[in-house]
């Protein structure tokens, strides 16, 4: 196992600069292409509503997505770099995240109050500002309430920059005791717990907003024109990832038996097996990622992608293709009987295996059970926070981990019960009969 420390880490660091790199060059490419105007497709990105369902691949194009998702990896990239933030499993996890959903919600503008009400909490609590990074960053979750209150055509104020700047730094201010509260409401069995966190605080701003007529219209802007495009930039990731993880660890594939094993709770892949075994594990899962909306036969766009490069990001956290595969199978079979479309069933397993350890701690019928359990909540959760919380999934998932958890525990100390039983009576009939053969022999 590789070195989680020392001039590995700084080896890793090159290799996030490198996919920085590769973004830039898309960029390039599309504006080179000339097709677009890429200009003008960024500034529709930064502009528009970003309520579930927004597709930047359909509001600003490819160049302006490619560039909108280019600045935030820098972004988060130059933070972390600045501050010293480690490079371990759930850092990668938040990276890849946020970078997923800057195809898809998120843009440079939308998600920066956030980050200046985490600086503000973390002066406050005088902690520094890099132990709390990553919340932050994964709080940009809740970047479509910057999006709406600044540019909904419906509500239109002279204070509406104002308005959406200021809830945006009080979301960050109080986000983080939330997060830290709610993640023992899961137990840890839902991966994304900021989503969880998310639509709970984005239920009540959205009640709020309601109380006052702040209408909130709901969108389905869906790409379906750059399948084949997306399709081989993300397989050229993929397989980079592969290749890199193999070269780092000691250019062998050693040890990912025993990573295949790990039940995904809390489990920092990095810290336990290091960052060669977690790349390679991160690019095997987006090609797995990548062939289940494939084989629902579904073309790829902004929001698939989010879901695929976040399933990636969380393998270096939790996720296994032991762990997902029965949450992907309960996602699958809940679409018999039911008249979810493709694109639903899809996005919702994507996103639904934030419930892996589930599957990986109590087995996979269990896992296709919480599968099945998320595609249903999943589809009627979204009203409660009006489509604002792009971890929609996660919500859902916190919901689904602490309904099931305690009948889960019930049922296996009834069964464990009635096992130790069970051998308690097979161990007087095995003494009765000893002691039987005994007093025969002594008989005798």
């Amino acid at each position: 196992m590789d070195n989680f420390k020392g001039n590995r880490s700084k080896k890793i660091w090159l290799l996030t600069e490198v996919v920085a790199g590769i973004l830039f060059a898309m960029f390039v490419y599309f504006v080179l292409r000339g097709k677009e105007n890429v200009l003008a497709g960024f500034i529709r990105i930064l502009t528009s509503p970003t309520v579930l369902i927004t597709d930047f691949l359909v509001i600003g194009g490819m160049g302006a997505t490619f560039l909108n998702a280019f600045l935030i990896f820098i972004f988060n990239y130059t933070l972390m770099r600045l501050l010293g933030t480690p490079l371990n499993g759930i850092a990668i996890a938040s990276f890849f995240t946020v970078f997923g959903f800057s195809f898809f919600g998120k843009n440079i503008l939308n998600i920066l109050p956030f980050y200046v009400g985490g600086i503000l909490y973390s002066k406050y609590e005088h902690i520094d500002f890099k132990d709390i990074l990553v919340t932050i960053s994964f709080t940009s979750a809740l970047a479509p309430f910057i999006s709406e209150v600044a540019f909904n055509i419906h509500v239109l104020s002279e204070y509406a920059y104002i308005n959406a700047i200021v809830l945006g730094i009080v979301i960050g201010f109080i986000v983080t005791p939330l997060a830290k509260k709610m993640a023992g409401f899961h137990e840890g069995f839902n991966l994304y717990n900021l989503g969880f966190t998310g639509g709970i605080l984005g239920a009540v701003i959205a009640s709020v907003l309601k109380l006052y007529q702040f209408v909130v219209v709901p969108q389905r802007i869906i790409s379906t024109e750059h399948d084949l495009e997306l399709k081989v930039i993300s397989s050229g990731v993929f397989l980079s990832l592969i290749f890199i993880g193999y070269y780092i660890n000691n250019k062998s594939f050693s040890g990912y038996k025993t990573l295949l094993k790990d039940t995904g709770l809390k489990s920092d892949f990095v810290i336990k097996y290091g960052y060669g075994l977690t790349f390679i594990n991160m690019g095997i899962m987006g090609f797995v990622a990548m062939m289940y909306p494939i084989l629902l036969g579904q073309t790829l766009n902004g929001p698939l992608l989010a879901g695929i490069l976040t399933i990636v990001g969380f393998s270096a956290y939790g996720k296994t293709i032991l762990n997902i595969t029965p949450i992907l199978f309960g996602v699958f079979l809940g679409k018999f009987g039911s008249t979810t479309d493709g694109f639903t069933i899809a996005l919702s397993g994507l996103f639904g295996t934030s419930l892996a350890p589930i599957a990986g701690v109590y087995g996979p019928i269990w896992g296709v059970v919480a599968g099945m359990l998320h595609i249903a909540v999943v589809q009627s959760i979204g009203v409660i926070h009006g489509g604002l919380n792009l971890y929609n999934n996660g919500f859902s998932a916190g919901i689904i981990a602490g309904f099931l958890l305690p009948i889960i525990n019930t049922t296996k100390e009834s069964v464990n019960k009635r096992r130790a039983k069970y051998l308690q009576r097979q161990k007087a009939l095995h003494d009765l009969i000893r002691k039987t053969e005994d007093n025969l022999n002594e008989k005798w």
